[in-house]
């Protein structure tokens, strides 16, 4: 089976609902779609995450949403940072696990003492772009070498898309926008860049039962709905 490749942040991991990965597997259902992204993932996160798969994204096609340049990805050695982190009021819980079974902290827009001080004293903003721009250099000869074809987007190329006056009504008040606007957004920003064909009848029949769902933030249902919606006698 042929394979996508989808890295990012938390605007790809479906924790709110489905997000583009998950709707482009509905959409692609002869492909398997292999995310790796994670809630509040900075570059370095998602540079390693690729380089653990590298061996298998020979001839391949791959999707990679930077995220912010400023965020900072801990690889967790010891327990030394377990006070730092169980003390952190927002990102506590975002302690995750790479495919090598390697643990992160990934603390996203952290407001800890320590965090600020990494961020305003030992890598300045500054240093972040350029770290960045230097990551996506190295990745893209990276999987050139391995005859990857690779599309390029951002968090803030979505954020910017889902932000357009014709999404007011129906992008809800969260940080990642609704599952209808991720369609919309695989549909304008995705599909015409990768080497696929699409099922027309396919994708009118989910973008008609992702406009019909009452879609809750966090809804503890929502996995089962939405495999209500993709279930292959729907869809």
């Amino acid at each position: 089976m042929n394979k996508i490749f989808t890295f990012g942040d938390g605007y790809a991991t479906g924790h709110i609902w489905p997000e583009w990965p998950q709707i482009l597997q509905a959409l692609l259902p002869e492909y398997q779609i292999v995310n790796t992204a994670a809630i509040g993932a900075g570059a370095e996160f998602l540079v390693s995450s690729l380089i653990d798969i590298l061996p298998t994204m020979h001839q391949q096609q791959a999707i990679i949403q930077w995220p912010q340049a400023d965020r900072f990805d801990k690889l967790l050695q010891d327990q030394s940072w377990h006070t730092t982190i169980s003390n952190d009021s927002v990102y506590h819980f975002n302690r995750v696990h790479d495919s090598q079974k390697r643990e992160w902290w990934l603390s996203s827009a952290s407001a800890n003492d320590n965090i600020k001080l990494y961020h305003d004293h030992y890598v300045q903003s500054l240093q972040s772009h350029r770290r960045l721009e230097i990551f996506k250099t190295l990745i893209k000869h990276t999987l050139n070498e391995v005859d990857c074809k690779i599309l390029y987007t951002s968090t803030q190329d979505q954020e910017s898309y889902s932000k357009q006056t014709k999404f007011i009504t129906n992008r809800q008040n969260q940080i990642q926008p609704s599952p209808i606007v991720h369609f919309y957004w695989i549909v304008e920003k995705i599909l015409p860049n990768l080497s696929v064909q699409i099922d027309q009848l396919r994708l009118e029949m989910l973008e008609d039962s992702i406009n019909k769902t009452n879609w809750i933030p966090y809804d503890p249902n929502r996995k089962s709905i939405w495999q209500g919606i993709v279930k292959p006698q729907r869809l």
